[in-house]
C-alpha cells in the first residue's frame, strides 16, 4: 500500500485531472469511477466552485487543494471493500474526518495497478484547515499501520515506519533525518510543475527495473523525461512537463538516486524469485507427499489435481503451474503410470492371500472315527490347527520406493543458485546501465538435462 499526495490551489484542475476529462477517448473499461464524495455534486466545474466556495471562509489557507493517491500491489488482489476499508483507516492517521470535509474519491482503470484518487478540501465545513505539515512522512506511517493491521502486502522501501513501541508512534529507517520534499517556490503553477514531477518520478522508482523503462513510464503521465549516459551508465536527468523543464537535481531525484533505486528494485526482485522458486518446491514435495500416502494406503488413483491445488500449483496438461512459474510434469506423469500398476499389483497380491488366509481360517477339523484311520486324521487335525495358530491376517503393505518418486530438486537448487549468484553479482558490483535491464516475467523450468530455461538480465 502506498500513498503519494500534494496540495494546490486549484480545485477544478484537479478535479478534472482524476476524473480525466481530458482524455476523450478512453476505452469504457479504462474510464474513472466515482466511488464516494461529500458534499459535493454536479460537473467538475460545480463541485469546484462548491470547494471553492467553503475553502474561501478561511483566509490563512493559501493551498487548499490536497491530492492523495493510494495504490495497491497488483497481485494483491484485495477488492473494493478491503481497499476502502484500508484507506479509510490511513485516512483517519492523518486527522481526516470524512464528514466534516469536502471531497471526492475515484477510483482509476488504466493500469494493472489497483489505485485511487481522493480530492480533499483541507478547509472543513467549519472553516478549519486540515493539518497537512509532514504529511508524506505521516502517509508513510499511516500505510505502515494499517498494512501490519489488515495483513496486508509489506512494502518495502519506506524511510520511515510505524512502531507501537516508539513513543512518537513512528521511527526512521535510516540514521539520517529524512527529507520531506516539499516545493515552495513564489509561483504556485511552478510548485505544482515540481511537486507533481517528483511525486509521480517517485512512483515509477518504485517499481522501476529498468532504466531504458524510465522515459516511456514517465511519458504515461505526460512527462517528457531526457537521459543521457556514459561509460559508467546513467550519468544526467531532466523533465518538461506543463512547458516547464528542469534538472533532476532541481526536482530533488538526481541520477545516481535512480540508479540506486533501479538496483534496490532489482534487488528486492532477486529475492522475490528466489522465494517463489522454494515455496514452490516445498509445494510439489507437500503434493507428492499426500499422493504417496493415498497410494501406500491401497488407493490406486489418487486426485493429483486437487492434492496439487491445495498446494497452489496448478496441473496442466504438460506443466505445474505456480504463481508465474512452470516446470514440466512428465517426471509425473511417469511416477502416475508405474505407482498406479504397482499398487494395482500390490492389492491382487492382497486379495489373493486374504483369500487363501480365509479358506484356512474356514476349515474345520475332521471328526475322528473309532478304529480306522484314526491316527492319521488325528495328525491332519493337529497340523491344521498348528496352521491356523500360526496364521497371520494379511495386511494390504505397500511401499511406493523414494527412487520412482519425482525427484525436482536438482533442477530447483540450479535455478535457486542461479538466482543467488545473480544477487551476489546485483549487491557486488558497481550497477552500469549494461545491468539495469531486468528479468522477463515468466521462469519455465523443462525437462531438459539443463532443468531450467533462465530468465535473463
Amino acid at each position: 500500500m502506498i500513498a503519494f499526495s500534494n496540495t494546490g490551489t486549484g480545485f477544478k484542475g484537479a478535479i478534472s485531472y482524476v476524473l480525466k476529462e481530458h482524455e476523450k477517448n478512453l476505452p469504457l473499461l479504462q474510464k474513472p469511477i466515482l466511488i464516494e464524495q461529500n458534499n459535493v455534486w454536479g460537473t467538475s466545474s460545480e463541485m469546484a466552485k462548491q470547494m471553492r466556495f467553503i475553502a474561501d471562509s478561511n483566509a490563512k489557507s493559501s493551498r487548499p487543494v490536497l491530492h492523495i493517491a493510494f495504490s495497491f500491489h497488483k497481485d494483491e488482489n484485495l477488492g473494493i471493500d478491503k481497499s476502502l476499508k484500508a484507506m479509510h483507516l490511513a485516512l483517519q492517521e492523518i486527522k481526516f474526518d470524512r464528514e466534516k470535509n469536502q471531497y471526492l474519491l475515484v477510483k482509476h482503470n488504466d493500469t494493472d495497478v489497483e489505485h485511487y484518487h481522493w480530492i480533499i478540501n483541507k478547509v472543513d465545513l467549519e472553516s478549519k484547515n486540515l493539518d497537512t505539515s509532514y504529511i508524506k512522512n505521516r502517509l508513510q506511517v499511516a500505510c505502515d499501520k494499517v498494512e501490519k493491521l489488515l495483513n496486508l502486502r509489506y512494502t518495502p522501501g519506506r524511510t520511515i515506519i510505524y512502531d507501537s513501541e516508539s513513543e512518537k508512534g513512528y521511527r526512521f529507517t535510516k540514521k539520517e533525518m529524512p527529507k520531506n520534499k516539499v516545493f515552495l517556490d513564489k509561483a504556485p503553477n511552478i510548485s505544482d510543475t515540481k511537486q507533481f514531477i517528483y511525486d509521480e518520478l517517485v512512483h515509477v522508482l518504485s517499481y522501476l527495473k529498468d532504466v531504458e523503462r524510465l522515459e516511456p513510464e514517465l511519458s504515461k503521465k505526460g512527462i517528457e523525461c531526457k537521459t543521457t549516459f556514459n561509460i559508467n551508465g546513467l550519468s544526467g536527468v531532466s523533465f518538461r512537463y506543463n512547458q516547464q523543464a528542469y534538472k533532476g537535481s532541481q526536482i530533488g531525484i538526481k541520477a545516481k538516486d535512480i540508479v540506486k533505486a533501479i538496483k534496490d528494485n532489482q534487488i528486492l526482485e532477486v529475492k522475490k524469485h528466489i522465494t517463489s522458486l522454494n515455496a514452490f518446491y516445498k509445494n510439489i514435495q507437500n503434493a507428492l507427499k499426500a499422493i504417496v500416502n493415498d497410494y501406500e494406503n491401497g488407493k490406486p488413483t489418487p486426485d493429483f489435481k486437487l492434492y496439487f491445488q491445495k498446494n497452489e500449483i496448478k496441473l496442466e496438461d504438460e506443466n505445474l503451474f505456480y504463481k508465474g512459474y512452470r516446470i514440466s510434469n512428465k517426471p509425473l506423469i511417469r511416477f502416475r503410470k508405474s505407482a498406479e500398476t504397482y499398487v494395482l499389483g500390490g492389492i491382487k497380491d492382497f486379495e489373493f492371500k486374504t483369500h487363501q488366509y480365509n479358506d484356512l481360517m474356514q476349515q474345520e477339523p475332521e471328526k475322528v472315527p473309532i478304529l480306522f484311520g484314526r491316527e492319521k486324521i488325528l495328525a491332519d487335525n493337529k497340523k491344521l490347527l498348528k496352521e491356523q495358530q500360526a496364521a497371520i491376517k494379511p495386511k494390504l503393505k505397500i511401499k511406493i520406493k523414494n527412487s520412482s518418486i519425482p525427484d525436482y530438486g536438482k533442477v530447483f537448487i540450479k535455478a535457486i543458485q542461479e538466482h543467488k549468484d545473480k544477487l551476489t553479482t546485483v549487491v557486488g558490483t558497481k550497477t552500469k546501465n549494461s545491468q539495469l535491464k531486468f528479468i522477463e516475467k515468466k521462469m519455465e523450468i523443462t525437462d531438459k538435462p539443463q532443468g531450467v530455461t533462465k530468465r535473463k538480465f
